[in-house]
């Protein structure tokens, strides 16, 4: 990309995508009319759902903090970054909630610059929905190329890709495989996929909502790890027969006891638990690593469309990552001010004498006296 720029994106999508595009970004009369063209009970749930997601992810922004200990004041101020580019996968298919999962935390952050990258459909425009989303997130701009050259131009920028400094979404391998690369360059949210689905189940579980729910997680592509963890002989024996003949593997698995699952489930840390226990409650206690946790009858595809969020850790990456948030966004910025203690900047003195910094030392004793 920094060598060829934007003629490299267009060359790429017609190698790699089959369509020959004519400029990289997408007009707002485009994007207008893309708009205008969506049905309009698919633009009233996007509304609905845009409007729960901002409302919620609001209540998760946190608060600028200053405390006073030692005659130190000190504390975090929350910063949001400069520019994010979405990349929401597509081609043979479109998803807007993928969008609404990124960009609306970003919006709430306080993100100013927010970019949108999606593959072109075959006549080069981009998907109705993400227009009208795009329209209503007051992106800056949309760019019609996918894969892993738009991750790179987003990273160092072309002639009308614009260099973000965080780029955040799923999508497949080559995209994957493209962030990992540039990370350093750019920052990212995660090497993604696939999904993964962890069903704990007791007696009480309806049989059919756990078949359900496995099946649900499994639509995302053959090669999603779903598993179901049970003490209960006979729900193992109908899920097995509810899932046959289907073209995903399925890991039916009894265990001895629901703590034994947990155990089992903290190991492989995936990315969605389906906890449908009597008191699932007391075992979310001991749930360590994990995306998210679906509770009882919930099932685990209202995570993907009402949130918090659907873009979450994969690949056992949840033992030192959560899902997307507002916190994704932002940047903590440490503050200190005030006059401490003599005891405390005489242990500074000696700690930087210590640390063969005598120059740190001094500086503190020139501001506020030798202790």
């Amino acid at each position: 990309m920094r060598t060829y720029g934007d003629l490299g994106l267009i060359e790429l999508t017609k190698k790699f995508d089959g369509v020959l595009i004519k400029d990289v970004v997408v007009s707002l009369e485009e994007l207008s009319n893309l708009s205008e063209s969506l049905h309009h009970e698919v633009r009233s749930s996007i509304d609905l759902i845009y409007e729960h997601l901002i409302t919620l992810n609001k209540q998760s922004l946190p608060k600028d903090l200053m405390v006073r200990v030692g005659g130190l004041s000190s504390g975090i101020i929350w910063k949001p970054l400069s520019s994010v580019g979405i990349y929401v996968p597509g081609g043979r298919k479109a998803y807007p909630s993928t969008l609404l999962m990124a960009a609306v935390p970003a919006k709430v952050a306080g993100v100013k610059k927010l970019y949108v990258a999606a593959p072109p459909r075959k006549d080069g425009s981009v998907d109705p929905a993400i227009a009208y989303l795009a329209l209503k997130l007051d992106v800056r701009k949309v760019y019609r190329v996918g894969g892993a050259q738009i991750i790179a131009a987003m990273a160092y920028g072309t002639e009308s890709v614009d260099k973000v400094d965080k780029i955040v979404g799923p999508g497949n391998i080559y995209v994957q495989v493209a962030k990992f690369l540039l990370q350093g360059i750019v920052s990212i949210d995660g090497i993604e996929g696939p999904t993964e689905l962890v069903v704990v189940a007791d007696e009480t579980a309806n049989p059919d909502e756990v078949c359900v729910d496995m099946e649900a997680q499994a639509e995302h592509g053959t090669t999603s790890v779903i598993a179901l963890l049970t003490t209960y002989d006979p729900l193992l024996n109908y899920v097995e027969k509810c899932l046959e003949g289907g073209p995903n593997t399925y890991f039916l698995i009894k265990v001895d006891s629901l703590e034994h699952a947990i155990e089992v489930v903290n190991e492989l840390a995936p990315e969605h638990l389906s906890l449908r226990v009597r008191d699932p409650y007391t075992l979310i206690s001991r749930v360590e690593n994990v995306g998210a946790i679906s509770v009882g009858r919930t099932p685990s595809a209202l995570i993907d469309y009402l949130g918090p969020n659907h873009i979450l850790p994969t690949n056992a990456s949840a033992r030192f990552r959560g899902g997307l948030s507002v916190y994704d966004f932002l940047k903590a910025i440490i503050i200190a001010d005030g006059s401490p203690t003599k005891e405390l900047l005489r242990a500074v003195r000696v700690l930087a004498s210590y640390e063969g910094f005598p120059i740190h030392g001094r500086s503190v004793e020139i501001t506020y006296g030798r202790t």
